[in-house]
């Protein structure tokens, strides 16, 4: 894993016009860029969240352009990492009291990578960022806030109050639903294939949409693997951690797929069936995997 010759850059991610924090573990050298597409000297850009605005587009000149980016995932680590790095952090800084920093947590997440790199579990820590990513993630965001919208614009009206944006609103949400669509048959022509499989029609735009959002998402082709990322297993009275959004889109599928049988809701048995379905159909027709 660790090449020799591979340029690396470690990075606390900014927004609102800050700059990002760097670090350069083959250098021993700390920097701040302007962009992220200033760091195009780098093979690997490890970074350390995926949630400010405007870093997609940033992402995506970097990886059009070759470069291989990386996230961690496992962000609510941060408190205990820092703890457990403390004295790398003083001897590091050269400094008795090391404070929280964006240079230091810059410094934490080559850390990470170097603990990930000898117990060989570096996957788990980083997840490549690829063209998928880059071109369905923002959209799918987007997507999320304005179907949220529109809960909270049918909850008003149904308690008497009067919405005239409603159906605007709702005519924007179906807009950003085809070009997920349009955009993710496009990136994945495979996807047409699997959406039979699932017997999704072309026009259903919300069931597509969830697939699309799923696959996105959704890195894990082993179906045990996805019953956990999707907690739709038996947590035995501890508290795991799963995604929320994939979820969602899983559940926009099964909603489709019962809706056509003359059943509502899904029931935890349709949306495990729903996923073992779409997971055996990745693995026959995408060889490349997700």
């Amino acid at each position: 894993m660790d090449d020799v010759g591979v340029r690396r850059v470690f990075v606390d991610t900014a927004w609102n016009r800050k700059f990002h924090t760097c670090y350069d573990p083959l250098a021993d050298r700390f920097f701040e860029a302007r962009k992220l597409t200033d760091l195009k000297d780098y093979d690997e850009i490890y970074i350390d969240s995926l949630l400010f605005p405007g870093i997609w587009s940033e992402l995506r000149d970097l990886i059009a352009d070759g470069h291989r980016v990386y996230y961690f995932t496992r962000p609510w680590w941060w408190r205990e990492l820092r703890k457990r790095f403390k004295e790398d952090l003083r001897e590091g800084f050269k400094a008795k009291d090391v404070r929280k920093s964006d240079f230091g947590d810059a410094y934490i997440l080559w850390k990470v990578y170097e603990v990930g790199v000898a117990k060989g579990n570096l996957h788990k820590l980083f997840k490549p960022i690829g063209i998928v990513d880059v071109e369905l993630r923002p959209l799918l965001t987007r997507e999320a806030m304005i179907a949220k919208l529109v809960y909270r614009l049918e909850s008003m009206k149904m308690v008497g109050m009067q919405v005239d944006e409603l159906e605007e609103v709702k005519k924007i949400l179906q807009r950003i639903r085809r070009e997920i669509v349009d955009r993710g048959f496009k990136l994945m022509p495979w996807l047409s294939r699997v959406s039979r499989e699932l017997g999704l029609e072309r026009d259903d735009l919300n069931a597509l949409t969830g697939l699309i959002g799923l696959i996105t998402y959704m890195k894990q082709v082993s179906y045990h693997k996805a019953l956990r990322y999707l907690g739709l297993y038996k947590a035995r009275g501890r508290k795991k951690r799963c995604s929320g959004k994939a979820r969602r889109y899983l559940m926009m599928v099964a909603v489709s797929i019962v809706g056509r049988e003359g059943r509502w809701p899904p029931r935890l048995r349709d949306l495990r069936a729903t996923l073992r379905k779409l997971i055996a159909s990745i693995h026959v027709l995408e060889p490349a995997r997700v």
